[in-house]
């Protein structure tokens, strides 16, 4: 499928650059990890313990108990504080009385650069972590455009094994019909040779009577050989034209009709509206040729909707045995060239296989593509995504 529908390993062409930019730092919305919260609060309480130290030292006697008192009072609250955070993380308590403060901030500092250096290692795992997600992201997409391209070619090759389906039915009905015929054909010279017969039999001792009823059913028989001996010509004549392929891939397997009218479409690419219309006119004073009808397909499908289904049946009725039923499809310019030329001859076989399917034996029918084309719109490209019914006269 085609037409204006990106895949998605074009998507990662187009988006790649800025996701890359995006990773080169770390994420912003990241939680932070548990160990650099650890290290900031120890880092903090360091700081009040150096404030306290400041403010009056410790191991020197004070004049004033109540500022000892308090002091001891923001010692221990800041103690229990780092101990709840410990405990939060795991960690033993620190336990009072046995170390001086000097040692427990000189601990506590040990602790909290081990802790950033744990950090740091934590973050390089996350973002290693990260690049890999990446990667597996990657193969995901690449994965997924493979299964898409694999599930458009099964249903390419579904459409086509029902086209095949179609003609070879179409073809084994007209065989059992000529089967049919001559078998009665058969029946009526044996008929008729018994009726020879019984002529010569009778001779001259037959009736007037009797010889008048045996020259009926002699004209009867010999009228009924020519109209069955015709049929059995028009079906072989028309068993000859199932078996040539429906859709035409090449100018060279058109029927003769279709050919110049071919040649005078693929003149008209980025030729003015004025001259495409003008074009048009002429065709149908030069070549016998008229456009009936207008089918129009969603971007990249080649179903028929239900009113264009209908159309195409009352089409039947409207034209004369002889005259040609071409169905010339077309694709938008947008999305991949192959993958439009596929879409257009799909779209024109689908007009085609229904015209076939209920059409009168003397009514040919013939499809063909001519791919992607701006000429219907130049501004609004699914516009150009249809097939031209076209009537061209025999003559």
């Amino acid at each position: 499928m085609s037409e204006g529908k990106p895949t998605n390993e074009n998507q990662a062409d187009i988006e790649s650059p800025d996701h890359e930019s995006a990773q080169t730092g770390p994420p912003s919305g990241a939680p932070i990890p548990p160990m650099v919260v650890l290290g900031f609060v120890i880092i903090a309480l360091l700081g009040g313990l150096v404030a306290i130290a400041l403010r009056g030292g410790f191991g020197h006697a004070t004049s004033d108990p109540a500022e000892v008192a308090k002091l001891k009072a923001e010692t221990n609250a800041l103690q229990n504080q780092l101990n709840r955070k410990r405990l939060e993380f795991g960690l033993r308590p620190l336990e009072g009385g046995s170390e001086s403060i000097e040692d427990v901030a000189s601990r506590l500092k040990k602790e909290a650069d081990t802790m950033v250096v744990m950090a740091g290692s934590l973050e390089k795992l996350l973002t290693e972590s990260e690049a890999t997600n990446r990667a597996t992201e990657s193969k995901l997409l690449q994965s997924e455009t493979s299964r898409q391209n694999l599930a458009a070619d099964s249903v390419r090759m579904q459409e086509e094994i029902r086209r095949a389906l179609v003609v070879s039915s179409e073809a084994d009905l007209i065989r059992r019909e000529l089967a049919t015929a001559k078998s009665r054909n058969d029946a009526l010279m044996s008929e008729l040779d018994q009726t020879r017969k019984e002529l010569a039999a009778l001779g001259e001792g037959a009736s007037k009577a009797d010889l008048a009823g045996l020259q009926r059913r002699l004209d009867e028989a010999l009228r009924a050989k020519d109209f069955f001996e015709a049929k059995v010509n028009e079906l072989q004549n028309e068993l000859s034209t199932t078996k040539s392929k429906l859709f035409a891939a090449s100018e060279n397997e058109l029927l003769p009709a279709a050919v110049e009218l071919i040649r005078s479409l693929r003149k008209l690419e980025n030729l003015p509206d004025s001259d495409i219309t003008q074009a048009y006119s002429k065709f149908g004073v030069e070549l016998g040729a008229e456009v009936l009808r207008k089918l129009e397909f969603p971007t990249g499908s080649s179903k028929l909707n239900p009113a264009d289904e209908g159309a195409i049946k009352n089409l039947v009725a409207d034209i004369p045995d002889g005259d040609l039923v071409l169905a010339i499809g077309y694709a938008s310019e947008t999305g991949n060239v192959d993958g439009n030329r596929t879409l257009s001859s799909d779209r024109a076989t689908a007009a085609a296989q229904l015209y076939s399917s209920v059409k009168r034996p003397g009514q040919p029918v013939q499809a063909f593509y001519l791919g992607q084309t701006d000429r219907f719109s130049s501004r609004v490209p699914e516009r150009n995504q249809l097939v031209e019914i076209w009537r061209i006269r025999k003559k």
